[in-house]
């Protein structure tokens, strides 16, 4: 779909090839992990290396792209974007390949090969190391809620198992919402054989913590950023999106619940590791991420250090009597500030290490146990008791405050460093 306007018979410039670029830009940012803001800025900044003016307008399905230049325009409609992924290894190399525009050493030709390049490259990471991190990233935060040795070991099965099996499903093309569903079940089902069993003193962490790691953590977040930059439209997509899978993780693990009558209980007490040894397991938590998110190897370390600093400030102002809300704000601008100057070191995006090193903050312990006992609200109906509401109250409200305190955390830094972009 396109709508084309001539204002003058001279084409100093090849307007056609540079808004096609352009989009082709701004789609390989949105489909792999960048906000709004940076698939705006990245669009503009390609189109002004070579003499244009572009005006964007990006929505969750499509982009919609306007260049300029002399005397006559181009507005143009990008395709459909797919389903968004997160992959910093494509980010990294189209922010590479915009400085090497800006300075002139590729013109549009090499652009777009250099685009046609990214968008076909494999994975940095091979396929059964991506799957036994992620086993071990839920390993890792079974441990940082309290969990006990037995259920480390069930929790990096089951994790290990979902994403297996998550995999397998996106690449037979199931239904984005179907593929969470079953992740969960399937290791909830693995998690409520061992409850069953009575390898574990920490029963409901066997069923929860295998489902954490498929928690959309960075479209909830990025959602948030857009809506706090005014991209309200894209920002509320996805959030809409992140809630769905959410709501399907959490169906999987009620589904398993039930299948294996295993109980995640709505009230549980939050425990906290010691400082040292939540270091340790925040950075093995955030070592799954890394190889998930496809983060380039010569910056994976200062990701996992994001993940440190993060996970382990929160621990230790709860420590010291800070509320865990507070405690995810501090350790979102930990993130944020971090992620600025390894993203100056680096040339790198902020991104590519501040998603990595907030998932572990994502409460999605707190929105499983809010969504069981809605469900168990459901259930009981007018006789349901009054300390069920509060609780399953409470946690929905503490899930939503840490997320909005974690994506402020890490915008603020970002915010305020961040170029403007002239708009006319």
């Amino acid at each position: 779909m396109e709508d084309v306007t001539d204002r003058s018979r001279t084409e100093p410039v090849p307007v056609e090839e540079v808004t096609h670029l352009a989009l082709h830009v701004g789609r390989l940012l949105l489909e792999n992990g960048a906000d709004s803001a940076q698939v705006q800025e990245s669009a503009v900044r390609f189109a002004a290396a070579f003499g244009c003016e572009a005006h964007l307008i990006a929505t969750y399905e499509a982009l919609l792209l306007t260049v300029v230049a002399g005397g006559q325009f181009r507005t143009k409609v990008g395709y459909r974007v797919p389903a968004m992924n997160v992959n910093m290894a494509a980010v990294a190399a189209v922010n590479r390949l915009l400085d090497e525009v800006e300075t002139g050493g590729r013109g549009l030709a090499e652009a777009r090969e250099q685009l046609e390049s990214i968008e076909e490259r494999s994975p940095i990471y091979g396929r059964w190391i991506v799957v036994i991190a992620l086993g071990l990233t839920a390993a890792s935060l079974a441990r940082l809620f309290g969990g006990d040795w037995p259920t480390f070991g069930v929790a990096w099965l089951a994790g290990s198992v979902g994403m297996w099996l998550r995999q397998e499903l996106g690449r037979r093309g199931i239904n984005l919402i179907l593929i969470p569903f079953a992740a969960a079940f399937v290791s909830g089902v693995i998690g409520g054989a061992a409850v069953l069993l009575g390898v574990s003193r920490t029963p409901a962490l066997c069923l929860v913590a295998p489902g954490m790691i498929i928690v959309p953590g960075v479209p909830l977040i990025n959602s948030l950023q857009d809506m706090i930059k005014n991209y309200i439209s894209v920002g509320l997509a996805r959030l809409g999106f992140g809630t769905l899978i959410t709501l399907a993780i959490a169906f999987g693990l009620y589904s398993a619940m039930v299948l294996t009558g295993a109980k995640i209980p709505v009230e549980a007490p939050l425990q906290l590791l010691w400082v040292p040894e939540d270091a340790l397991f925040s950075a093995l938590a955030a070592v799954g991420y890394v190889l998930l998110f496809n983060v380039p190897t010569s910056i994976a370390w200062a990701c996992v250090v994001c993940g440190l600093a993060s996970h382990t400030l929160r621990t230790l102002c709860m420590h010291l009597g800070v509320d865990i809300v507070s405690g995810s704000l501090l350790g979102g601008l930990a993130v944020g500030f971090l992620a600025q100057g390894f993203a100056r070191f680096y040339r790198a995006p902020a991104v590519a290490f501040a998603f990595p090193g907030v998932v572990a903050m994502i409460p999605g312990a707190f929105a499983f146990r809010a969504v069981i006992g809605c469900l168990q609200i459901v259930n009981a109906g007018a006789v349901a008791p009054t300390s069920l509401l509060a609780e399953t109250l409470a946690l929905a409200a503490t899930c939503l405050l840490m997320i909005a305190a974690i994506a402020v955390g890490i915008a603020a830094p970002l915010i305020l460093t961040q170029k403007k972009i002239k708009k006319s």
